[in-house]
């Protein structure tokens, strides 16, 4: 019999929702009253059937945005298409409720919510919280809405936040279950024309059952296999040494990607999709795969530039200006084939760099990891489903298994062990769990095999990312006080654009270009850079400002109209990473200090003329406060070459000053963030670090960290090629070493 010819990714099933058991039923049917708030059904008044469930809008009004629709957007949807749209009502839908349950399955904060829900359950804190005696669970949908957006607005910082972390979440769910949405937009996780990739296959260690601790021998064994770690993999095999490279996460072929969304938030990043900061500002996507970031990240490609370098290396670490340094970074960028040839643009990318071109700034292409091929895909944050993107799964990693490195994958590690001196590292001990019997990964870990395990190597190596190699080194009794602090997050705000033409905002490369404009404010390196940002559906909406459900509804709708892009902030200050006490995972502290969010807010103001000279229709910052604005067309028609609009077209600048004046204040305003850096620093001396220029943790033999957590400060750049260069250096010393 023939093979049947892939024409879609494999499908990777979820595993079942988790436990709710962490809030009662009560606090549950709460949670689900008030993301009905954020996003009602809205029905025209003459439709309306329930009036505790629906919404109605005027007639007239119905009709008035119907053809508001219509007439401003090219390729509009119908008005029936429009009526379901507004009609649905996400919360009652069972993958949505699903979706919420995972996310705060995961939430450090989901306890203090619960006691939230639960005194809404009460009159007292009823009346306290929401002006109403009755709970929102026995208040129409209107109330809901209404309680939702008194919050938004509430002079009270505590429910503010309340507001923006609830209609967060349901965005987020939305966007990744809606099927109106998918409908209308035309938005599948399948990219057009897709076709199967062949990727390495990869063989990993297999363990029998068995209540004894399994152990295993090796020269060095490497914690995390992403790109720190890729690059000690192939290093160390190449040179002749016997490599173990393990990771918490799993391997998904080519064949597998992209994922649809669901299932790439729950096997391809830690936390079911991001971490969130304690003050619940600042969102932090981080990666849980075979690869790591390589995996997930989007092909952009900087090296060091030159004023951070000179930065490090005068905080007495010269290796950062050295020739060697050098060869690092140019071995680096030459085995992933870094490059810009084969760039094609797509729409929002042309658009940042004409924007740029016309206001008389910095603009310019993003090199990519793809050895110069086109890599029209838009939707690598889910997994490069090409198999071009030449990360640690394409690049690093087969090439270590050819010099005959080995592999576990799900295997997490709980600590680094040592010799009796307390100094010396001898191994790792940890937890290995396999895949069920037909190779997946749905099924409960009770009904897969599972094992201790203890590896015994002359070299450990952390590759662990910056959230959990100081997590390892905490729980394995190093207590340097600077481990997990000097988090640096590089946090982002976003500014999203609406165009009357269709732009499909979730094709072509995500970030082909940049501009650093505005990435030295303060004369010391300091700033934040412009560029696109990944458009896949849950993270377009997850970022933005809610005002009100029939807003959040009408651009969700305007999908295919949008561009969002990001100002990115090399944060001069910073946080840490600290040990959760009940489960032993990484928790983050950090809020984005008013140095660095005045940073953001001037890319912010930057991105929000790129728009306007681009000719978009509306321009949303997301800020609290901000109302969208609705560019003049005649007025934009008028800019000229090198003018700033903020002082030709006197609305725009009344509302620039708006968004100047309202601010940028976490935890109200959103911050996202995909790099993570600093918490086992680099450093000259050991009072100010955690490992020494060589990679050496302080104090400590045989064991070494290779990642971007010894970055010295932010890279202010992608930090991709930055975190292979040291780890290709400190790699390089270790086999020396051996």
């Amino acid at each position: 019999m023939a093979a049947s010819v892939l024409t879609a990714p494999v499908a990777v099933t979820l595993p079942p929702p988790p436990p709710r058991d962490f809030m009662t039923e009560d606090q549950w049917e709460m949670l689900w009253a008030l993301l009905d708030g954020v996003l009602p059904s809205y029905v025209p008044a003459s439709a309306l059937t329930d009036k505790d469930t629906q919404i109605a809008i005027p007639d007239v009004e119905f009709d008035r945005l119907v053809d508001q629709i219509t007439s401003s957007l090219d390729g509009a949807p119908s008005r029936d298409e429009i009526a379901e749209f507004l009609a649905f009502r996400p919360s009652t839908h069972p993958p949505f409720r699903d979706d919420c349950v995972r996310s705060l399955a995961a939430s450090p904060a989901r306890a203090k919510l619960a006691g939230v829900l639960g005194s809404l359950a009460t009159r007292t804190g009823c009346l306290l919280l929401t002006g109403y005696w009755s709970p929102a669970t026995q208040q129409p949908t209107s109330a809901r809405e209404a309680i939702i957006k008194s919050w938004s607005t509430s002079r009270l910082q505590t429910l503010r936040g309340l507001a923006k972390s609830i209609a967060s979440l349901a965005a987020k769910a939305n966007g990744t279950t809606n099927p109106y949405f998918q409908k209308l937009s035309g938005y599948s996780d399948v990219p057009k024309d897709w076709k199967p990739a062949k990727g390495y296959d990869f063989n990993f260690i297999q363990l029998q059952p068995g209540d004894d601790v399994h152990e295993i021998t090796t020269d060095i064994v490497i914690v995390g296999s992403g790109p720190g770690g890729g690059v000690c993999a192939k290093n160390l095999a190449e040179a002749g040494h016997k490599v173990l490279v393990v990771d918490k996460g799993y391997h998904f072929p080519a064949t597998h990607f992209p994922m649809p969304q669901a299932a790439a938030l729950r096997y391809l990043f830690d936390r079911g999709g991001a971490y969130v900061s304690e003050d619940a500002s600042t969102a932090i996507t981080s990666a849980s795969c075979w690869g790591g970031g390589g995996t997930i990240n989007w092909s952009v490609c900087f090296k060091l530039q030159d004023f951070v370098r000179q930065e490090w290396a005068d905080e007495g670490l010269p290796l950062f200006t050295s020739p060697e340094f050098d060869e690092c970074m140019d071995r680096v960028w030459k085995f992933i084939g870094a490059g810009s040839e084969g760039i094609r643009h797509n729409f929002r990318n042309n658009l940042l760099l004409d924007g740029c071109k016309k206001l008389g700034w910095h603009g310019d292409v993003a090199n990519q990891n793809t050895a110069n091929k086109e890599h029209y895909c838009g939707q690598c944050h889910l997994g490069c489903g090409l198999g071009e993107k030449r990360g640690p799964t394409v690049a690093w990693l087969p090439a270590a298994a050819e010099a005959g490195a080995e592999f576990m994958e799900g295997f997490t590690v709980e600590k680094v062990l040592f010799e009796e001196d307390g100094t010396t590292a001898t191994g790792i001990e940890g937890s290995w769990v396999a895949r069920d019997a037909e190779g997946g990964l749905h099924k409960d870990v009770g009904e897969r095999t599972q094992r201790r395990v203890v590896i015994k190597a002359k070299k450990v190596i952390l590759s662990a990312g910056t959230f959990w190699s100081p997590v390892i080194l905490m729980k394995s009794g190093i207590q340097n006080p600077q481990v997990g602090r000097n988090l640096h997050l590089h946090p982002a705000n976003c500014l999203m654009a609406v165009h009357r033409k269709e732009v499909m905002p979730w094709e072509g490369g995500i970030i082909t270009s940049w501009s650093g404009e505005f990435e030295n404010l303060d004369g010391k390196g300091h700033g934040t850079k412009l560029e696109p940002l990944c458009m896949v559906p849950y993270l377009t909406f997850a970022m933005q400002n809610w005002t009100g459900g029939l807003e959040a509804k009408l651009i969700t709708m305007k999908y295919r109209h949008l561009s969002s892009f990001i100002s990115l902030a090399r944060d001069r200050d910073t946080g840490r990473v600290f040990v959760d006490p009940d489960n032993g995972e990484p928790r983050i502290e950090y809020t984005t200090s008013d140095f660095d969010r005045e940073s953001n807010l001037e890319g912010i103001i930057g991105l929000a003329k790129i728009a306007y000279v681009g000719g978009a229709t509306e321009i949303r910052a997301h800020y609290p406060g901000v109302p969208p604005f609705m560019p003049n067309a005649a007025e934009q028609e008028k800019h000229v070459q090198n003018e700033d609009p903020e002082f030709t077209d006197a609305a725009f600048g009344k509302w620039l000053q708006q968004i100047r004046t309202a601010g940028n204040k976490p935890p109200l305003s959103a911050f996202g963030s995909a790099h993570q850096m600093g918490t086992c620093r680099m450093s000259a001396k050991e009072e100010s670090g955690v490992v020494d220029e060589r990679g050496s943790v302080w104090g400590r033999k045989n064991l070494y960290v290779a990642d971007a957590s010894v970055f010295p400060s932010a890279s202010g750049v992608n930090p991709m090629v930055t975190t292979m260069s040291i780890a290709d250096w400190i790699s390089r010393g270790v086999s020396k070493e051996l």
